[in-house]
């Protein structure tokens, strides 16, 4: 039990680290993401609300009150850019998202499990 209970931290800590640097690289200076959302036909001001919703997401990934939405938040940002990816012809990059959003589901069916009463 102590073992999944580490798998089920490390998860969720690296969740947290990949969604928080890659929302604050959204704001890089130099940074290619504004090029990449405009050539795919978003409005500027898209690209820093996914960037503060990542962030604010990976905090949330780490409270115990709050997984459960962020990783809701999170899937559907991962499901709109495995979207956008596949709109664009750019399948291989479909495999992160896609990686993520399963570790997401694993993380929400976890938490959510532990709230629910047995029957």
């Amino acid at each position: 039990m102590k073992l999944k209970r580490i798998a089920l931290w490390l998860v969720i800590v690296l969740l947290a680290l990949e969604f928080g640097l890659a929302g604050l690289a959204k704001f890089r200076p130099g940074s290619t993401w504004p090029q990449m959302f405009l050539a795919w036909g978003f409005p500027p001001w898209v690209r820093p609300v996914v960037g503060v919703v990542e962030v604010i997401c990976a905090f949330g990934l780490l409270v115990g009150r709050t997984r459960a939405w962020a990783c809701g938040v999170l899937l559907g940002v991962m499901a709109g850019a495995m979207a956008t990816h596949l709109v664009h012809g750019e399948v291989h990059r479909v495999i992160l998202p896609l990686v993520l959003s399963v570790l997401l589901g694993l993380v929400l069916r976890i938490t959510t499990s532990q709230f629910t009463p047995s029957s």
